[in-house]
């Protein structure tokens, strides 16, 4: 059983380390980054006299951009590098990163933060690479999917831990010092963590490492596309990300907008998705045996066509809510019961998600060839931040086209059902490969 693998693991130096390194490094992540979006929103925390509405999505791309920058070069790395010396450096580097930003928020120095911002993201660019390379290394192919789930589900609750704490500390009373402490403090436990991870070794050690990362990542991509056997997994995980994106952009407007409520509930809706996908995806890791798992991933697809349909279909006839609105708050919205169907959908379209996306980030991970795993795997973390990218701009597109923003949820319904049958398909094909 894969819950018996499960507790193994979280028993080994092969696994625990990397486990509690990853989560720390997300709750990090999240702490900083909306902790500065809470500064810039509500505390008039800006740069050049830059407008709130541009200064956010300006804070979100700097964070993003360096994935696009440097996971080639990063995943070029991977290869040539022991991974774990790769993943204690990047962690080292964070301890100097947060001492910057507790220096930055001290200091008020909205400059210093944005360029710590940008530096978190190039250090996210090379742990990740790195990491996915080194679980085949360490773990056994039995053993990624339970191992994945678990890095999956921590990773959620860290992220959501994350963005509350950082939502709510900075704006008290010398909260900005108290986050910029907080950072520094778990950036030194991420980094005591990852040094007791034994040694995971390079695949190419004597390959020429190269810092052209235009060219670098043209070549990664090249090397995804020769492999379909890995671009295929690798293409619906970075659809699960394009996912996230969407639905954490799409909220705000469609809980003013449609449902007449206010942050409180977007609030909630944020928890929600991201304690179901957590739970998705430790269910799919407990549930799923040493196979690779492909039928939780078809599963999580039907759950987010028929969740996401019904969200769309029960609100298609509520009435726009104008701007300046008086909106409810969450009790009041809780207190209603026809709004309990949403909160369902919801939960179980998360949960859905999270079924999804693990099987196929074990799969890749394990036929990913040694030689190329970490350029590979580099390939799906650039595929991963341009669908992130792509999904943050769902509801612009939605806007300019006039269309009632339910549409949104049609949109991940129907590739959804794309995904299903494609999984359907692929799983034909191997069971008359066995006959």
């Amino acid at each position: 059983m894969s819950a018996k693998i499960a507790a193994q693991l979280v028993s080994q130096r092969r696994f625990l380390p990397l486990l509690l390194a990853q989560s720390l490094g997300a709750f990090n992540d999240n702490f900083f980054r909306y902790s500065l979006v809470t500064l810039v929103t509500f505390g008039g925390l800006t740069l050049f006299d830059l407008e709130r509405d541009m200064m956010v999505p300006i804070a979100a791309s700097l964070f993003t951009l360096p994935i696009f920058l440097f996971s080639a070069i990063a995943g070029r790395m991977a290869d040539k590098f022991d991974r774990t010396r790769i993943m204690r450096f990047a962690k080292f580097a964070e301890i100097w990163l947060m001492l910057i930003v507790a220096l930055a928020f001290f200091l008020e120095q909205p400059l210093l933060l944005m360029v710590a911002l940008f530096l978190m993201g190039t250090q996210s660019a090379f742990f990740t690479p790195a990491k996915n390379s080194a679980l085949p290394t360490l773990l056994t192919p039995g053993e990624l999917v339970p191992a994945n789930a678990m890095l999956s589900g921590l990773l959620n609750v860290s992220v959501l831990v994350g963005i509350g704490l950082g939502t709510w500390l900075v704006m008290r009373p010398f909260g900005p010092e108290l986050v910029g402490l907080g950072l520094v403090g778990m950036a030194v436990l991420g980094w005591l963590a990852i040094r007791r991870l034994p040694s995971a070794a390079a695949s190419q050690p004597d390959m020429p490492l190269s810092l052209n990362f235009i060219g670098e990542t043209f070549r990664v991509l090249s090397y995804a596309f020769k492999a379909p056997e890995v671009l295929r997994p690798l293409l619906g995980a970075a659809w699960f990300w394009m996912l996230a994106a969407s639905i954490i952009t799409l909220m705000p407007v469609f809980t003013a907008a449609i449902l007449g409520a206010d942050e409180s509930v977007v609030l909630l809706f944020s928890a929600l998705f991201t304690i179901g996908a957590a739970l998705g995806a430790l269910l799919c890791g407990a549930l799923s045996g040493e196979g690779d798992a492909l039928p939780f991933s078809v599963i999580g697809a039907i759950g987010l066509v028929v969740f996401t349909v019904d969200v769309a279909a029960i609100t298609w006839s509520n009435p726009i809510v104008p701007e300046g609105a008086a909106l409810i708050a969450a009790n009041a919205f809780l207190a209603d019961k026809s709004n309990w169907r949403i909160l369902a959908d919801l939960g179980l379209a998360a949960i859905s998600a999270g079924l999804f996306v693990v099987p196929l980030q074990a799969m890749a991970q394990r036929r990913a060839p040694a030689e190329l795993r970490g350029r590979l795997l580099a390939a799906g973390g650039i595929m991963n931040a341009a669908t992130a990218t792509l999904g943050q701009f769902t509801l612009a597109g939605i806007v300019l086209l006039q269309l009632p923003i339910q549409m949104a949820f049609l949109m991940i319904a129907f590739i959804s059902a794309l995904a299903v049958t494609f999984i359907f398909w692929r799983l034909n094909l191997r069971r008359g490969a066995k006959v």
